[in-house]
């Protein structure tokens, strides 16, 4: 088994690593005339207008994202509760206008504004929906019909006889289009597969906790037998991750798995010629699962991994997040809709508070079958605190089990985190610069090459949910790749043995952003079958 062999792992990470050097010599020229369209299109395919007037995640935004189990059940799912899910997912909420045309943005952030990352659900029959495998399209909200059935045995059996997945009325699974990321980040996007599919968990989870339905995130799943199963076109997009949702809310699958016939639907091509990028099929391969019995051991093995607890060198400071969440915090719906990229930051600080309530956050832990125990990670957080009152500046290391900073350094270091982050003026002009890392060689050792995927996902999510809670206190936030060796160097001694996984900016924004709508059905499916878009 080829996920065993981790020096696959080990040279795609080298080989696509940033230095001063690669940035340099790398051609900068991007042929916009040949940019990948937005949205997955299919063209003769029966599709089905979601509802919308669905309801919206009104819980406190704070509390739906740190949770991690919901504190009311709901009694089930409809396809209202369905839209309400995918929509503060990955629904569209913002319209930019551009010389080339109106541009939307999503819930969730992607990097470089491309949104690589397609979502399809496979139902049992719901009120609203009859059972079947079914693809999102955001532009005109509906799900285009793949299959109808009920799939949930044969996904489950894919993912090593997960109960999860048949105990749940719907899973959700998100895929990755290769060419619409690699179009721009080439050969280094595989990383952004799992980081834009991360922040988008972020969004399902908090939702999933605000509606009452309990979520999980499957990463242990045979590839080839999911792919199938969502009628993907191999080596143009595979699949990610699953997440059911509501699960023990599910009526029993029939126990004999379906046959799946291979289909191959038509949908309009992304743009009008693609590059392929041979390293991230292969890397993808290396890290991919054959047989239910290879998912079966994969799943042993990663719930016995145990991340070795750090050691806290002195008191450190130890943080002071919000007690109680303030009445006039907004709703999860409100904030998801507020949510943007910052592109400038005042320069003024936040509070410790603040900055305590975000790790806080973002740190109680996934849901997850790579995780062990609830709170559990493979991630690690170093920030670098330019202005907090309350905080000396300097950089620090989150002690997770002590809920503490440790400080490495003092002083200013706004140059520092603006040029770790590219030589990007913004994560300077920062409050505060997050950089999750992971010990990867000894991750790598215990989940193999598919480790890598799990690292970079996690990373995906703990961004995603530092963007939340961000906003959720009235600040702004903004993701960015890095000279991966140079973080690795500053934050040492204490980080030598690991890398960097992804970078997130936070502070006050310098300007009052346009707060996003629920744009549903903008775009019908003529305009998008006839590239009006």
């Amino acid at each position: 088994m080829l996920n065993t062999d981790i020096r696959f792992a080990l040279e795609y990470h080298e080989a696509t690593k940033h230095s001063e050097l690669s940035i340099r010599m790398s051609p900068s020229y991007l042929d916009l005339d040949n940019m990948p369209r937005p949205f997955k299109v299919y063209t003769k395919l029966p599709s089905i207008s979601l509802p919308r007037d669905f309801p919206r995640p009104e819980l406190r935004a704070l509390e739906s994202i740190s949770s991690i189990e919901p504190v009311h059940l709901a009694k089930g799912i409809d396809i209202a509760t369905l839209a309400e899910v995918l929509f503060f997912s990955a629904g569209l909420t913002r319209e930019v206008k551009s010389s080339s045309g109106p541009f939307y943005m999503r819930a969730a952030p992607a990097t470089g504004a491309l949104y690589p990352i397609e979502l399809y659900v496979i139902c049992q029959d719901i009120p609203g929906l009859k059972a079947g495998v079914y693809h999102f399209c955001p532009a005109d909200f509906s799900l285009t019909e793949l299959r109808l059935g009920d799939y949930r045995a044969e996904l489950g059996g894919a993912a090593g006889g997960s109960q999860m997945i048949t105990s749940a009325p719907v899973t959700i699974a998100y895929t990755s289009i290769a060419w619409r990321n690699s179009w721009k980040y080439e050969t280094r996007s595989y990383r952004h597969w799992f980081w834009d599919s991360g922040v988008i968990a972020a969004n399902l989870l908090a939702t999933s906790i605000s509606v009452g339905l309990p979520a999980f995130i499957i990463m242990g799943f045979e590839d080839s037998r999911v792919n199938r199963l969502l009628c993907l076109d191999e080596e143009h997009e595979a699949t990610v991750a699953l997440a059911p949702i509501g699960i023990g809310l599910g009526d029993p699958p029939q126990l004999v798995p379906k046959a799946i016939p291979s289909l191959n639907p038509e949908f309009l091509p992304l743009s009008k010629e693609e590059v392929n990028y041979p390293e991230i099929w292969k890397i993808h391969e290396a890290s991919s699962l054959a047989s239910e019995s290879d998912v079966k051991a994969w799943v042993n093995s990663a719930r016995g991994f145990k991340p070795h607890p750090p050691t806290l060198k002195g008191s450190g400071y130890p943080l002071h997040p919000l007690a109680d969440e303030p009445s006039d915090t907004p709703s999860l719906w409100e904030v998801i809709l507020r949510r943007g990229s910052t592109r400038q930051f005042a320069k003024l600080s936040i509070s410790f508070a603040q900055l305590s309530t975000i790790l806080h956050s973002s740190t109680r832990g996934v849901t997850a079958d790579f995780i062990t125990r609830t709170g559990d990670s493979i991630v690690d957080i170093y920030l670098i605190a330019n202005a907090v009152d309350g905080l000396p500046s300097g950089s620090y290391f989150f002690n997770p089990q002590a809920d503490s900073l440790e400080q490495l350094r003092s002083g200013s270091l706004r140059n520092i985190a603006s040029y770790l982050c590219l030589e990007q003026p913004l994560f300077g002009d920062a409050s505060v610069a997050f950089f999750t890392m992971t010990n990867l060689g000894q991750v790598l050792m215990h989940y193999g090459n598919r480790g890598y995927r799990v690292a970079q996902f996690e990373a995906g999510v703990i961004a995603g949910k530092i963007y939340l809670s961000a906003y959720a206190q009235g600040m702004g936030a903004s993701g960015s790749t890095f000279y991966d060796d140079a973080v690795t160097e500053f934050f040492s001694p204490h980080a030598m043995d690991k890398r960097t996984m992804i970078a997130v900016a936070v502070g006050l924004p310098n300007y009052k952003a346009r707060v996003g709508k629920i744009l549903v059905g903008v775009l019908t499916k003529t305009q998008l079958l006839a590239n009006k878009y």
